[in-house]
């Protein structure tokens, strides 16, 4: 039987607790060394002794040991080189306890501890500017160079004013001067490197703040030994001793955190633009700085001014270099901001910018040439599909083929653009003539008619094509009205049919400015209320003279200028406009608030209201939620309200079809599928839906007139699959009685048309509806109201 395990450890990953336990070590490890680190601060007989200091040294050595073994960082390189300065570092101090005393410059200097101490330090230093690099970055080297400049200056410095004073109080050999000032120099450059590349990251990386003031730690610490080695203050044992305890600690606590995995997770610029600035401007400075310490001491002995002299000219050089680089990578940057700002990231194309420059450039060439200019503007066509069918990386593939091919055949004759997400933009010059603009723009056209092998698959595509051509007689010309015009000639070919070229005209122009002004006044229209509800009633084809069943409403614009204008008039720009949904909105409330009114009537509460929505409703996720707010502010009851459907939208995705014919029946209003037998809808698909009524389409219902058997088996086969999902079928566009009459025969239920009635304003329903009635007054059929049949 397995040991129960407890619920609190059952649930924490693997991964946590390693990283809870890092962080403990990393925190015990911590205060142990700050507290070793005070007792040797503080005199007295409880201070820590040379060999406590020993045994913390190789106990740092293992943290560093068991967290780089704990932690497994994916980069283990830079920590374990790390790691081994630490051994050489502490190695050399170790073997220089009994060799040196300190403040003793010139005496017994063994050359194994100094050279130990020496290796570790650039052991250190190189690991150290290894975990400050920024990885793939142009900026590493500058942080090298920059920080090589520190150290010089700091090595001559320390070397000039601090070992060379106390150096000749002793007589010490050159080898000891010459290696005493190495350690600090060493230091700064490491420090130099710590807040170049570490700082950046020390606020979301623990390791990156403790390394941080590990090399301040090891800096400070060296500082105050050199400061005591050489005479110049008296530095008790005791703080050297706290300042390397720290130091360890520092380094210990960078190796046990479980952030040192991450330090070089992503890419990182180590500092902001400005910073770079002032660096540049102490790079340049450091070697002013040594040269005027060289110039301005005359009595400075020859091995000063020779060590002054070696190191100002390899800053120089380095500051050299470094400024280089700058100048260099700021060009770079100019040349990669300008080519950004002007061509496409994808297809390394010109982008829209470049386009309108090309084009300027041509206008301005052929007004003095007196040639025209032409402009070229394709649209893939259903680009769409492709995104939707392959995926995205296919469709970014096949632009970029497509601006390849159209590059071959126009490389020399011209300028290949992509303006837009599938759009491209050929710029020509020159063009005599409109036939040759044509001829252009056909042959750009053909150039996308071979396959496109993208990723193994074969893409046949087509474009629409526009082309706008200039010419010397129309001076007035720019460059935006040419892309413009040439944009609007291929929605004029993606209009008449897609895969086509059309030349632009001025009648385009003149039809756009009238398309322009039917959208303003169509949002004027909303905001005046100029819109109105016409209604045709629906009968019952059950009776034995028309019965109402329901009403369909139908949209009119009161316009000032033209009356009554019908909605296939404006209803394409207005779903262009963004306006159509709230057209819509408008329509299912007024529709509802109507027959609300109407139902109060005495006799007329089976009475129903259709209404058609359209096709950017039906894709809105919002239309239950519209239908259901204009019933609650209407008061109608939701089976009062048909929303009906149109076929060919469901169609193009079912599945959100079904969804969202499911979500307005659980609000309990009726639906219908209108046009029914244009959409292709087979039974499978039809019984997806439940709806109540299917509308057959008047391109059905108008044959009726003949006597073609035919004819009325397609309505009936209509009525078969109506009937096989339980729903009642509404004849559309009746007209002739013969029609009503094979329709009773059919045993449809509802029927609509120009026989019955015309659409009538609100205000003469009630009396169009008793006309129709005359013998059984506002008698209507109730109950389901006409749905004919109890849903199974």
């Amino acid at each position: 039987m397995p040991r129960p395990v407890a619920p609190g450890l059952a649930t924490r990953p693997a991964g946590r607790w390693l990283g809870d336990r890092s962080t403990l070590l990393a925190a015990g490890f911590a205060v142990a060394a700050m507290l070793l680190a005070a007792l040797a601060a503080v005199p007295g007989p409880w201070a820590v002794r040379a060999g406590a200091l020993g045994a913390m040294a190789v106990v740092g050595l293992v943290a560093m040991a068991v967290g780089l073994r704990l932690n497994a960082p994916p980069r283990r390189g830079p920590w374990e080189v790390l790691f081994l300065g630490a051994v050489l570092l502490g190695l050399g101090g170790w073997a220089g306890l009994d060799r040196h005393t300190l403040g003793a410059l010139a005496a017994h200097r063994a050359v194994l501890p100094e050279g130990l101490v020496l290796a570790g330090s650039v052991v250190v230093a190189f690991a150290v500017s290894v975990l400050a690099r920024a990885p793939r970055e142009r900026s590493t080297p500058d942080m090298v160079l920059e920080a090589l400049v520190a150290g010089l200056s700091a090595y001559a410095l320390l070397f000039v004013f601090l070992v060379e004073p106390g150096a000749a109080r002793v007589h010490a050999p050159a080898f000891a001067r010459g290696a005493a000032a190495l350690p600090g120099a060493i230091d700064v450059y490491m420090v130099a490197v710590a807040l170049i590349g570490l700082l950046p990251r020390a606020r979301r990386s623990v390791a990156a703040r403790a390394l941080l003031a590990g090399v301040g730690l090891l800096t400070v610490a060296d500082g105050l030994y050199l400061v005591a080695d050489v005479r110049r203050a008296a530095v008790p044992g005791g703080l050297l001793a706290a300042g390397y305890l720290l130091a360890v600690g520092a380094f210990g606590v960078a190796f046990l955190h479980p952030s040192m995995r991450r330090l070089f997770a992503g890419r990182f610029a180590p500092s902001a633009t400005a910073e770079a600035r002032y660096r540049l401007v102490a790079v340049v400075l450091a070697p002013a700085a040594l040269a005027v310490i060289g110039l301005t001491g005359p009595n400075r002995p020859a091995d000063q001014r020779v060590v002054i002299g070696v190191l100002g000219a390899t800053a120089v050089g380095l500051a050299a270099v470094r400024v280089w680089r700058a100048a260099q990578g700021s060009a770079t940057n100019e040349a990669r901001l300008l080519h950004q700002a002007t061509h496409d990231p994808l297809t390394g194309l010109g982008n829209r910018s470049f386009a309108e420059r090309s084009i300027s450039a041509a206008l301005a060439e052929g007004a003095r040439a007196r040639d025209g200019v032409a402009v070229i503007f394709l649209d893939i066509d259903r680009f769409k599909l492709v995104n939707d069918t392959h995926g995205y990386s296919c469709g970014d593939q096949l632009l970029i083929e497509v601006g390849d091919r159209l590059t071959r055949f126009f490389d020399r004759r011209g300028a290949v653009a992509r303006v837009g997400g599938d759009e491209f933009a050929v710029v020509l010059f020159p063009v005599a003539t409109e036939a040759q603009a044509r001829h252009e723009a056909e042959v750009a056209h053909g150039a996308l008619g071979a396959p496109f092998d993208i990723y193994g698959s074969e893409l046949l595509v087509s474009a629409s094509v526009g082309v706008a051509l200039s010419s010397a007689a129309e001076p007035t010309t720019d460059a935006e009205t040419m892309l413009r015009d040439a944009d609007t000639a291929m929605y004029q070919a993606k209009g008449a049919g897609r895969d086509m070229v059309t030349v632009f005209d001025g009648s385009m122009r003149d039809r756009i400015a009238d398309r322009l002004a039917l959208e303003h006044d169509l949002r004027r229209a909303l905001e005046r209320d100029e819109f109105c509800l016409m209604f045709q009633p629906i009968v019952s084809l059950h009776e034995d003279g028309p019965v109402v069943a329901g009403l369909e409403a139908l949209l009119r614009w009161d316009r000032p200028t033209r009356g009554l204008v019908p909605a296939s008039f404006f209803i394409e720009c207005a779903e262009a406009s963004g306006l159509l949904t709230e057209i819509g909105d408008w329509v299912i409330r007024e529709a509802a608030r109507q027959l609300a009114g109407w139902r109060r009537v005495p006799g007329t509460e089976g009475l129903f209201v259709s209404v058609n929505v359209s096709t950017l409703h039906l894709k809105s996720h919002a239309l239950a939620a519209r239908v259901r707010r204009a019933l609650a502010e209407t008061g109608l009851t939701p089976d009062a309200l048909c929303i009906e459907l149109a076929e060919s939208t469901l169609m193009e995705n079912p599945a959100e079809g079904v969804g969202l014919v499911i979500r307005l029946r659980e609000l309990g209003v009726r639906l219908a599928i209108d046009d029914f037998g244009n959409g292709y809808a087979s039974l499978a698909y039809l019984r997806q839906f439940p709806v109540d009524y299917v509308k057959i389409d008047r391109s059905f219902i108008e044959p009726l007139v003949s006597d073609d058997a035919a004819d009325a088996t397609l309505v009936a086969a209509i009525m078969s699959m109506a009937d096989a999902i339980d729903a009642s079928a509404i004849a559309e566009g009746v007209e002739h009685e013969r029609q009503e009459r094979v329709l009773r025969e059919l045993g449809c239920d509802l029927a609509q048309g120009f026989l019955y009635a015309r659409p009538v304003a609100a205000d003469e329903v009630i009396a169009t509806v008793r006309a129709m009635s005359p013998r059984h007054g506002l008698r209507l059929v109730t109950g389901d109201g006409g749905a004919g049949r109890p849903r199974r």
